[in-house]
């Protein structure tokens, strides 16, 4: 909307504000007019979901290895910590239960910060020996969180299969 303006912080947006808002996350969100969401994931099965563990899985696993050199070890801290701080866990907003259990996380393809320190920590644990593959797709599955930087969903039977190592 050319000439149109968000208000300035600290003013309550107008409708018409929070539609364009909307809008603009929207347009971020696609890319050849779909909706994409990218997975990170490794050779090892997840014992909850029972589909390949996604990036921060492997990561812990990688950690906890004790086979790291302390740069490496470092470099995972310090992304971990970025991490916790610039993306929310879909844990804290959801009560425990089983039926969470097979869901996974997805990026959003908006997130270009968020993915670029991503493909940091891909970087460390290909370097180590931990392949990651992703996917990308234009749906997740039954969505039990989301936020601007990512999707949590019980994945469809189809996108399922993608997920399969």
């Amino acid at each position: 909307m050319p000439g149109f303006e968000l208000e300035d912080e600290g003013s309550t947006p107008s409708p018409a504000a929070k539609i364009y808002s909307q809008l603009k996350v929207l347009r971020l969100r696609r890319i050849n007019g779909d909706v994409v969401f990218i997975r990170f994931f490794s050779g090892e099965v997840d014992e909850h979901s029972h589909v390949a563990a996604g990036l921060f899985c492997a990561a812990t696993n990688l950690h906890w290895s004790d086979e790291l050199p302390d740069y490496e070890l470092d470099a995972l801290a310090d992304l971990a910590a970025w991490f916790n701080d610039h993306m929310e866990t879909p844990f804290d907003y959801l009560p425990r239960n089983r039926r969470y259990d097979p869901a996974v996380c997805w990026f959003k393809s908006a997130a270009r910060e968020h993915l670029a320190r991503a493909w940091e920590l891909v970087t460390i644990l290909e370097r180590n020996g931990v392949f990651i593959w992703t996917v990308k797709s234009e749906k997740t599955g039954y969505v039990h969180y989301e936020d601007e930087v990512q999707v949590f969903a019980r994945p469809y039977p189809d996108v399922r299969l993608l997920l399969k190592r």
